[in-house]
């Protein structure tokens, strides 16, 4: 019997060693998706040597290896001024690879900030069926996911939705709809899929 016990616990550890990732590949990362409105408003970064130099440089230098980006669908149509657009996404992704980051892209599926206590659908999405918004979903992630193919990044990470205990994309993908929900994810999830198979799709509680 105790033979038996540790020829199991002995396959156990081989067949789990591989999958236990070394030190240096622990995510040490931050969302800096504030970067570029920052820098476009005249702020400046600093070494603790007082240095000016590249923010990406700074987190580099305290162990930062991993960049979080938000995207809005149209964030022109919002305060936000345009920030965390696709366009400015990918400019990010390709920054950040630069520096030697790895990526997470985090869909907000929103205009500006979603989280429990605003998931407001996208304003060219409002009055869409629920058909329509299933398409939308689907055809917006892809389109996002293309682009970022396109300029060569391979995010290792994509997180649908922003903080959705409570849902996303309201009414139609509030918990108190669970069907909905999960199919607005599962589109998500197979548009993430069908342009970047090896990422890994996570959603996110707050």
């Amino acid at each position: 019997m105790n033979n038996l016990f540790f020829r199991y616990l002995f396959l156990l550890t081989v067949t789990l060693l591989p999958i236990l990732s070394p030190a240096q590949d622990f995510a040490k990362g931050a969302d800096i998706s504030w970067l570029p409105q920052m820098e476009a408003t005249g702020y400046t970064f600093y070494s603790d040597k007082g240095v000016k130099q590249d923010c990406f440089q700074i987190l580099k230098d305290h162990g930062i290896n991993t960049i979080r980006l938000r995207t809005w669908v149209n964030p022109s149509s919002d305060k936000a001024s345009g920030h965390c657009s696709k366009e400015e996404t990918v400019a990010m992704a390709i920054r950040a690879r630069k520096w030697g980051m790895r990526v997470m892209i985090d869909f907000h599926y929103s205009d500006t900030w979603a989280d429990p206590g605003k998931q407001k659908k996208p304003a060219a999405w409002e009055g869409h069926t629920f058909p329509q918004l299933l398409t939308d979903v689907h055809d917006y992630t892809a389109d996002v996911m293309t682009a970022l193919k396109t300029a060569g990044i391979t995010p290792e990470w994509v997180q649908i939705g922003n903080e959705t205990a409570s849902g996303m994309i309201y009414p139609e993908g509030s918990t108190s709809n669970w069907s909905g929900l999960a199919q607005l994810i599962n589109k998500g999830y197979e548009a993430i899929k069908s342009v970047s198979p090896n990422s890994k799709v996570i959603l996110h509680v707050d």
